[in-house]
This record gives C-alpha cells, sequence and structure tokens, in this order.
C-alpha cells in the first residue's frame, strides 16, 4: 500500500460569513478545484487558513493509501475526493466552513476557560486554546457519529412508507486535526445542506446542469470523470426523491422575545424560543425525528461487541476515538451520567468559594446562596442513593446534540399532504418534519436522558409539558427495549441546579467570556431568585 499526502485547492467566487457566538462560519461557493502533489516541508502551513477571504483560495492536505500500484488511470478517487466532489453537487458548489474561536459547552457550565476538571480560577492562553479545540473535536466526533446513527435508522427503517426521509446531518469532508500533531485554530469543512428547492424547477427537476470544475495535476490519475457522473446520478436521484417537500421557516421566523416558563416570564433576547401554545407539537416532532432515530441506533449498536458489525462504514478505532472526543473524560470513552455533573458542580462550588474569599466587598447575598447551593448539591447525591427504595434505572449512552432549537434545525413540509386550507406555504405542525440538525458544539457522549432533559426544559414552558413529553419518551423506549426511563422529576431539578451554578459564576465573572452573556448583574440576580424559587415548587423547602 501507498501513502501520499497531497494538497486539494478549492478556488472560491464568493464568501459569505454567518453570525455565531463561538465560531467563525462562512458559506463558500466553490469555482474551481484543484488536486497537486505536495513537497512535505509545506504541508504543516496549509492547514493556515487566515487569509482566505481576501485571497479566494482554500488549501488543504489530504493522505491518500492506495492500493493500486498500476495508477493506470482507472482507479477510482480516494473516499475523500469522492465525498467532496458529491458534496459540491448536492451543495450547488457550496460547503460550509467553521472555525473554532470559543470553548463554552452546558457540559462545562459555559466556561471559556480551564475545563471543570482543573480547580484554577485563573485563566491562560494555553487553557483557552485546549478547551477550544476540545469543543471543536468533541462537534467534528457529534457530526460524524450523528451521521451514523441517522443513516443507520434510515436503512433499518427503508420500507417504512409512511416516513421515508429522515433529518440530514451534515458530513465532516475535513477537519484539520484530525492528525493530532496539527498545530494552529481547528477548522472543519462541511457538506451544505440549504433550500430544498434550490437549484429546481417547479416540478422538483433540475433547472441547471452543475459541472464541477477539478483539475487534477497529481501523479495519482484517478478517473474523475466517473465520480462526478456518479455524483449527477446521486444528486438527480435526491431531487426527485425529495421534490414533494418544500422548505418550512414558521418555527425559526416566529420565536417569542419573552415566554412565559416554568412559573416566571423569562426573556430570550438572543434567539427567542418556541412560542407556549406551538413549543409541545415541536419537541414531539423532534422527539420523532431526531432523538428516537439518533438514539434507538445507538441502543442497537450497545447489544453489539463491535460497532462496524452493525455500521461497516466505520472501523473501532475511529468509532473509539469518536466517542473520546465526546465523552467526560478524553483519555477513555466514559459517558457524562447524572453523578458526573454532581462532581461538575462540586468543582464550581471550590470556585464560587474562593472568589467570595478573595472578594473585596463583602456580598451576603452569596452567603446564603452558596450555603444553599451545598444543600442542593448534597440532596442531588442522595435523588438515587436507594434510601427510598429509588435508583438511576441504567440506560446506554448515546450521543446527545443538546441544543434542538429551531435556529440549529431546518424543516420540511410536505406538499403532497398540503394543509388544512391547502395553501402549502401555511404552517401545519402535523405535516412538519426535520430537515437537517446543524451545530453540534453542545454534543456530547451520554446518558439519553439528558437529551430529553434539555428539551423540557429549554423547549417546553410548563412541567405539564414537560411531563407529557418524558411520558411519550418513555413508553417509545419501553416498547422499542423494554427498558425503564425513570421520573422527570430528579432530573428537572439536576438541570435547575446547573443553571444556577452557571449563572452564579457568570454573576462572579468566572466564565472567561463565556457564551458573551447577555445580562447586566440585576437581570442574572433576577434570574437567579427565579431559578431558586422553582426549587421551592419542586419541593426543596430549603431553598425559600
Amino acid at each position: 500500500m501507498h501513502a501520499k499526502t497531497l494538497v486539494t485547492t478549492l478556488d472560491l467566487s464568493t464568501v459569505e460569513e454567518l453570525p455565531s457566538a463561538q465560531q467563525k462560519i462562512y458559506v463558500l461557493s466553490v469555482a474551481h478545484m484543484s488536486i497537486n502533489d505536495v513537497t512535505a516541508d509545506r504541508i504543516e502551513t496549509l492547514h493556515d487558513i487566515i487569509n482566505f477571504q481576501t485571497s479566494k483560495r482554500l488549501s488543504f492536505p489530504i493522505t491518500i493509501n492506495n492500493t493500486n500500484d498500476g495508477n493506470d488511470g482507472n482507479c477510482s478517487p480516494p473516499i475523500i475526493l469522492n465525498r467532496l466532489i458529491d458534496a459540491l453537487r448536492s451543495g450547488h458548489h457550496k460547503l460550509i466552513l467553521r472555525k473554532w474561536k470559543q470553548g463554552a459547552r452546558w457540559w462545562n457550565l459555559n466556561m471559556n476557560h480551564a475545563d471543570t476538571s482543573s480547580l484554577s480560577s485563573t485563566t491562560n492562553d494555553n487553557s483557552n486554546i485546549n478547551n477550544t479545540l476540545s469543543m471543536a473535536k468533541a462537534e467534528v466526533a457529534g457530526y460524524r457519529l450523528a451521521k451514523l446513527a441517522m443513516s443507520h435508522h434510515s436503512q433499518q427503517h427503508n420500507n417504512n412508507k409512511k416516513r421515508k426521509i429522515c433529518a440530514h446531518v451534515p458530513d465532516v469532508l475535513y477537519f484539520s486535526h484530525d492528525e493530532n500533531d496539527t498545530e494552529g485554530a481547528p477548522w472543519a469543512l462541511f457538506s451544505y445542506f440549504g433550500d430544498s428547492t434550490e437549484g429546481l424547477d417547479e416540478d422538483g427537476n433540475e433547472e441547471r446542469n452543475i459541472d464541477i470544475n477539478i483539475e487534477n495535476n497529481s501523479t495519482w490519475k484517478w478517473d474523475l470523470k466517473n465520480a462526478i457522473s456518479v455524483a449527477k446520478t446521486s444528486q438527480s436521484s435526491s431531487s426527485l426523491q425529495h421534490n414533494h417537500l418544500v422548505e418550512c421557516k414558521h418555527y425559526p421566523s416566529t420565536m417569542t422575545k419573552i415566554r412565559h416558563e416554568f412559573g416566571f416570564d423569562e426573556p430570550h433576547p438572543r434567539h427567542g424560543r418556541v412560542p407556549i401554545d406551538e413549543c409541545s407539537d415541536y419537541a414531539h416532532m423532534i422527539l420523532r425525528d431526531v432523538v428516537l432515530p439518533v438514539q434507538f441506533s445507538f441502543f442497537e449498536w450497545s447489544s453489539s461487541s463491535s460497532s462496524s458489525s452493525l455500521q461497516p462504514s466505520v472501523n473501532d478505532v475511529e468509532w473509539k476515538d469518536s466517542l473520546c472526543a465526546l465523552a467526560v473524560d478524553s483519555q477513555t470513552s466514559k459517558p457524562f451520567q447524572y453523578q458526573d455533573m454532581i462532581a461538575v458542580y462540586r468543582l464550581a462550588q471550590q470556585r464560587l468559594s474562593a472568589a467570595k474569599k478573595n472578594a473585596t466587598v463583602d456580598d451576603e447575598r452569596m452567603d446564603v446562596l452558596l450555603q444553599m447551593m451545598y444543600e442542593c448539591v448534597s440532596a442531588l447525591e442522595h435523588e438515587w442513593d436507594g434510601h427510598d427504595g429509588r435508583h438511576l434505572p441504567p440506560l446506554p449512552a448515546v450521543i446527545c446534540h443538546m441544543d434542538l432549537q429551531p435556529q440549529n434545525l431546518t424543516f420540511w413540509h410536505d406538499r403532497n399532504n398540503g394543509n388544512d386550507n391547502g395553501n402549502i406555504n401555511v404552517h401545519v405542525s402535523k405535516h412538519c418534519s426535520v430537515a437537517s440538525v446543524v451545530d453540534f458544539e453542545e454534543a456530547a457522549y451520554a446518558d439519553p436522558r439528558f437529551e430529553v432533559l434539555l428539551i423540557c426544559r429549554k423547549v417546553l414552558a410548563n412541567l405539564e409539558q414537560a411531563e407529557g413529553l418524558w411520558k411519550s419518551y418513555s413508553s417509545s423506549v419501553k416498547l422499542q427495549t423494554t427498558w425503564d426511563v425513570g421520573p422527570i422529576e430528579p432530573w428537572l431539578r439536576l438541570e435547575t441546579v446547573h443553571s444556577l451554578f452557571t449563572l452564579l459564576l457568570q454573576a462572579n465573572n468566572l466564565l472567561g467570556g463565556g457564551r458573551n452573556p447577555w445580562e447586566t448583574k440585576p437581570d442574572l440576580w433576577g434570574k437567579i431568585d427565579r431559578e431558586r424559587r422553582r426549587l421551592v415548587r419542586m419541593g426543596w423547602s430549603f431553598c425559600r
């Protein structure tokens, strides 16, 4: 087998930057692609993409393993080039570029510096870089494994005529840090998934022939014309399969900025939330279209000793590496569990106590709140200790997205169904489904209930809605596996304690910038008090 590094160069016609809090995201329109040999001393410089916006050129190295010793021009291109060609064709010459710049996540209480295993209250450049890289690796792994899970679910249910089309997860075409010795800020190329009608006429047929201009100047002589032809055929078939679907922008365009949630009005000035009268339908849709397909694939894989026995497109080493990037410990594939979050809260307590001790101005509120948080963590530790006969029912770990809000999804309407007034441009929830899922920056390998918990608490607006979704989820899991999910209440208390620690760290300027928080100090203290009162409503009278 021969291994060789080549350079792929994309000449860009346009570069469009999209808004994002923790990343730089660009839509690239590709005019030309070339493949060239590269000398060893140039390889490490190819990861530097600082000037791609002005130069309108993006280059990156690819390693080729090819067993065709003859190299006579009849061999197929390597998988990475096939995927690039297919992505360019299906994305109408467009790709997505992501550059990571911060590492705040739900799992680390939105801290943008040293991870939660560190007790240091200081920040430094190395910890910022490491945390950003850790997040980048986790997000890339989240995309890859979620795509595998969704594809597996689609294959397992391809005879189900009622729901033939599964939610799309973009393909990771290239990641700068797949090789561990790579330096510099992490970035990645993804396939583009836009409006379902882009490039199609009224009847769903392609309006124009999208040729891909590829120049191969390398010593490897692949049959690129055949690869382009295959990609064109694949895209044409995909267009015919989806021509009864039209994009639905209802949920992203109707978000409300203030919503009454679990007893109190909450402001959401950045993206907003799904309105109260629609959020239950929305939550059940994403449970059906995203959560259960991914989780049921992982449940099936958990019964096999080898992932490749069920998913031949990934080997065991790649599988484990992806899980490690998403796990609570990057050296192992140990998933996040309920008790792991309690350990995170204990570390947050120490950080807050140290800040209180070093404060120049005494704040009596912090004294009271720190004592309350100590009791909260102790109460969480006893939720599942069996003293009242209750134990946490075990469930296999899965990929959790953790932020299934409308801004991270796109949606279809099925025009074959029409709707109640015959207008396909009017939203009807029963005809709406998830088209694609993006932004896996919160993704983790974790107890599957974390995913449903965040939907209950962040998508839904009250306990009745949350209990209804939890019941639906529990019934689906029970029917598929016979496993018990357990009650929702301990999980709701955990998420509220989680929110309180995040807010307290923000109030004490201990997030290292975090997610560019919008709240002023008065807003923060008001939100902290509302979360405290929610815990009282959940039965913790010591929070009064």
